[in-house]
């Protein structure tokens, strides 16, 4: 567990409010327990076990599970989770001294693959599988301070609560898994370009027909990055495997983000960005990089103008475990996002939105679309 940060401050009468609120935040996660990705015998009684496959560039450590260390080739493991049975939706309850598999996210069983075309012989067994549709897989990207296990559970939890039935992977970049790990955590997600890739690259080979990338905080920055490469190569056979992406609380500069977006050139679609005002990470963020705002908490739709976007503003989500990752943690957001095929289809016969299955406000600035949803619509789509 990590131990709590103790920070020196001198000139404390000119530090402003964000960075006395920035120093709350570091202790408090400093308290915070993390996922542990050693299987636990109490997980063999779970009645729910949920298969997440992992691709990592980290090192793995003697004792099990892997740290926070850039070790370079990409590795394959699948980490079995048990799910607790009843919960409330978006919360990832991890055991203190007492596992209880019918209250906690517990790790059942690891298995590392021996190596990639091992891996691309189980997702290619999968794929074919009944247990598949349309030869679907989907990716998740981790963002700031998250070790391998915090991921992995985030993961098995986004499974259950939307129903996935898809072939889901998780990317684990080498992040320091530490409040004070922001500059370390930037500079790895540099380092970890050629590994997202090179995962796409497997998935591809392996049969894999539709790839849906979900990438939150600076994750969003690396997916964004792996996708600029590709376009640089013009990689469009893999491109074009990219189906849809979905940036949740993205920590990237918009200007950044414009840059990136026409480099790609045509983004895949539909390209779904998750945003709120309400998000006290991605305001320190905004105040350590020196930018008015990041990509996911700007205001409207104008600093994406221009781009084959949609921008969802869930600043009204009241029920959030987390407001920086609010579209996982909100019970009342994840009871109308899996309502997304009927959204989908209301925007392609109206795209004015006013069929009652995007209910708020939308705006609309060139190719892009902004939705602010409405908190009293978000508690009614809970309540059905």
């Amino acid at each position: 567990m990590p131990t709590r940060t103790a920070i020196t401050i001198f000139q404390a009468h000119k530090m402003d409010r964000w960075l006395c609120f920035g120093v709350v935040l570091i202790w408090l996660a400093g308290c915070a327990p993390r996922a542990d990705m050693v299987p636990d015998a109490a997980a063999l009684t779970g009645e729910i076990i949920v298969p997440v496959y992992v691709g990592t560039t980290r090192a793995q450590e003697a004792a099990g599970g892997w740290s926070s260390k850039f070790a370079g080739p990409l590795t394959y493991a699948r980490v079995d989770v048990s799910v607790p049975k009843t919960r409330r939706p978006g919360i990832v309850m991890l055991p203190g001294m007492h596992p209880d598999p019918d209250r906690h996210f517990l790790t059942r069983e690891v298995a590392s693959f021996s190596g990639r075309a091992a891996f691309r012989e189980e997702v290619a067994r999968a794929l074919a599988s009944d247990r598949i549709t349309d030869k679907e897989v989907v990716v998740t990207i981790h963002g700031f301070n998250n070790t391998l296990g915090d991921g992995v559970f985030r993961t098995a939890q986004m499974i259950r609560d939307f129903d996935i039935d898809a072939l889901t992977v998780h990317y684990a970049w080498p992040s320091r898994g530490a409040p004070l790990g922001y500059a370390a955590d930037r500079d790895a997600v540099l380092i970890a370009r050629d590994g997202l890739e090179q995962m796409l690259e497997d998935l591809g080979r392996a049969g894999a027909r539709d790839i849906v990338l979900v990438a939150h905080s600076m994750g969003a920055q690396l997916t964004m990055e792996v996708l600029r490469q590709m376009a640089i190569r013009k990689d469009e056979a893999m491109l074009s495997r990219m189906s849809a992406v979905v940036l949740l609380s993205p920590d990237i500069a918009p200007s950044v983000f414009r840059a990136q977006a026409e480099a790609i050139g045509d983004l895949p679609d539909p390209f779904v960005i998750f945003t709120s005002q309400n998000d006290p990470a991605l305001r320190l963020s905004a105040r350590l990089t020196g930018v008015p705002r990041r990509l996911g908490n700007i205001t409207g739709v104008e600093e994406v103008a221009g781009l084959n976007v949609t921008v969802i503003n869930l600043s009204s989500a009241q029920d959030a475990a987390s407001n920086h990752l609010a579209a996982l943690t909100s019970p009342s957001v994840i009871s109308f996002l899996k309502q997304t095929e009927a959204v989908r289809r209301n925007l392609e016969t109206d795209p004015s939105g006013r069929a009652g299955l995007l209910p708020g406000t939308m705006l609309l600035a060139q190719e892009a679309t902004a939705i602010m949803l409405a908190p009293v619509a978000l508690v009614e789509r809970a309540g059905n």
